[in-house]
């Protein structure tokens, strides 16, 4: 958020500090190195340790239009997010876009797959025309593999790829990072937090988890709502990195009840009441912590490349949002 826009929402703050960048609620304290809005920044200042501006980190818009639409001043980068949907309402293309449109815009990004071998998980991206070998080899994207070694014979798997499954492999094999026991929360953590570091992921990036309804099947409902609160600590809120993990409505697990693990909760349903010939596939923000949302539904499909579009009456939301004091602000990135 610039300068000029805190100055239309606040007046009375005109005054940005020049250590944690902002409003000066009152009078500033300065020193040579400039004007501060406590004794704290300014000897953080003394010690050269003053703060990237926190606007260009602390919101993120997903390149995505129905979600950008919604949330019309970006997403907090210390989110952890909950697709929910039914079956059918590609939830799954929408998770693996997410990782896409953070590579495009130069970042890193972490899948962790419980449902799906690496390469079948490269391979969703391939279908949609996005190709990933170049964040491979410039070292921007893990694949946290939580599925290969539960297979009855991982050997067989490996022996009997096709040729192009077997290069995507071997081109991937560095990035790959394999879980050996998924079930051991420790094991699980230490592998997504070391891929974390791999990439130097601290205010950029993303990460996705694949699938909440997998995983399910391999820890207790405590457990996978304890794993959530590790994840959304340790990863958002400590690093401002954005998480993003699926669900099933038709799932029995507790996490969709437990609302508060979850900063943010986008809904996906197929609606036939309004088009009776047809299943429209519609998405909604049900709660988004620390961000502006438009409460309505927005009607979306799909196209390989494309990815997700809003389209229709509802889907045609304006990408600016009135914010109430005769100004307009986009998304901000980071």
């Amino acid at each position: 958020m610039s300068e000029q826009l805190w100055t239309e929402r606040a007046p009375e703050y005109p005054l940005e500090c020049d250590h944690c960048h902002y409003p000066i609620p009152g009078e500033p304290e300065e020193s040579d190195d400039g004007r501060f809005c406590s004794v704290a920044c300014r000897e953080a200042a003394a010690d050269n340790s003053t703060m990237t501006d926190p606007h260009a980190y602390k919101r993120v818009a997903t390149g995505i239009e129905p979600i950008d639409s919604l949330v019309p001043n970006g997403i907090p980068a210390d989110s952890f997010l909950l697709l929910l949907g039914d079956e059918g309402t590609r939830r799954a293309e929408l998770e693996i876009e997410l990782a896409w449109r953070a590579l495009e815009r130069g970042e890193p990004a972490v899948v962790v797959s419980f449902a799906n071998p690496p390469t079948a998980t490269l391979e969703r991206f391939y279908q949609n025309g996005w190709n990933v070998l170049p964040a491979l080899e410039n070292d921007r994207l893990r694949i946290v593999d939580c599925y290969t070694h539960r297979l009855d014979d991982r050997d067989a798997f490996l022996d009997h790829r096709n040729e192009w499954t077997a290069f995507v492999g071997e081109a991937a094999e560095d990035a790959i990072i394999e879980v050996r026991d998924p079930s051991d929360r420790r094991e699980l953590t230490n592998s997504l937090y070391g891929a974390l570091d791999d990439l130097e992921m601290n205010e950029t990036g993303l990460v996705t988890l694949d699938s909440l309804d997998e995983l399910e099947t391999l820890l207790q409902d405590r457990q996978v709502h304890d794993l959530v609160k590790d994840i959304r600590a340790t990863v958002c809120k400590a690093r401002f990195v954005p998480v993003v993990a699926a669900a099933s409505t038709a799932s029995d697990g507790e996490y969709p009840e437990s609302e508060y693990v979850f900063d943010g909760i986008v809904d996906l349903r197929l609606d036939d009441q309004h088009a009776p010939d047809a299943r429209l596939k519609q998405l909604a923000v049900r709660k988004l912590i620390g961000a502006q949302t438009l409460p309505q539904w927005v009607t979306y499909e799909y196209e390989p490349a494309r990815g997700l579009f809003a389209f229709g009456g509802n889907g045609e939301t304006p990408q600016k949002y009135d914010l109430g004091n005769g100004t307009q602000q986009q998304p901000q990135t980071r």
